[in-house]
């Protein structure tokens, strides 16, 4: 999947914006964004479990000099548009990503809370085994 949108770019060209996925059911996706002269200038990487309709936003960034020129918001809601009626999370925030998420939630009226992922498909093999192990003893 690949589109356009008309930032304000230098030279007034649009910026290009394009979804990669894993073949693995769960693994690491991402929307990217590319200048003009196709530098990545953003990148939102998440990883999403269609059996339970939850999603993990891993990261996102937006190059300095194209921020405050809504990259960042257009990244969210490209991912949203993208996963229909997925409930989401994220990690850990820096206190910018926080102000960023805390906007996003007042904007789209998706709760984007950070912590652990909403499903154990999405958990790492090793926090899966541990946690099978707690709760068996």
């Amino acid at each position: 999947m690949t589109g356009f949108w008309n930032a304000d770019a230098p030279d007034g060209q649009p910026v290009r914006l394009t979804y990669v996925s894993t073949a693995a059911p769960g693994g690491t996706a991402e929307f990217i964004l590319r200048d003009p002269c196709g530098r990545v200038i953003g990148r939102l990487r998440f990883r999403a479990c269609h059996e339970c309709r939850t999603g993990r936003i891993l990261d996102l960034w937006v190059c300095d000099m194209w921020q405050r020129q809504g990259l960042g918001r257009g990244l969210v809601r490209s991912l949203f548009a993208h996963r229909r009626g997925y409930r989401w999370n994220t990690t850990l925030q820096s206190r910018p990503g926080r102000a960023f998420f805390a906007a996003m939630t007042r904007e789209t009226t998706l709760s984007l809370p950070h912590g652990g992922p909403l499903c154990p498909h999405l958990m790492g093999w090793l926090r899966r085994t541990w946690r099978r192990l707690l709760h068996a003893y």
